[in-house]
């Protein structure tokens, strides 16, 4: 085998030629039973949460719940982000500390820390 291949990188497939492989050293071999090892738990483990959530409706609900969490998550980081990018505007238009505060509803720390903070170009993606 000439280079090292990261074995999560190979397909299921790939991984059977390797073990296959009695070119390859003993301890390859273990690891590429490792690798195989780990994929069939968490295929197992997925089967069975897909067949809990299946049978349960209140696990199908919470699945939703998580989804409906994540998103409003994601709405809570450009709020953040656009609340930081206010304030960072307010503050170049000399604005003072506690004016720029009362208007955004934060202490004057956050205000500071705001300031000092390296904001992206671009805001988190959605």
């Amino acid at each position: 085998m000439g280079r090292k291949v990261d074995l999560a990188e190979l397909g299921d497939d790939e991984l059977r030629d390797l073990l296959n492989d009695d070119s390859l050293p003993l301890a390859r071999q273990l690891k590429v039973l490792d690798e195989q090892t780990r994929r069939a738990t968490a295929r197992l483990q997925a089967e069975r949460l897909a067949e809990l959530v299946a049978a349960n409706p209140v696990l199908a609900d919470l699945e939703s719940t998580a989804e409906t969490v994540r998103e409003v998550q994601g709405w809570l980081e450009q709020a953040k982000w656009d609340r930081a990018r206010a304030v960072r505007a307010a503050l170049d238009a000399e604005f003072s500390l506690r004016t720029v505060a009362s208007i955004a509803r934060v202490a004057p720390s956050t205000v500071k820390r705001l300031r000092d903070e390296q904001l992206p170009p671009e805001p988190p993606p959605a």
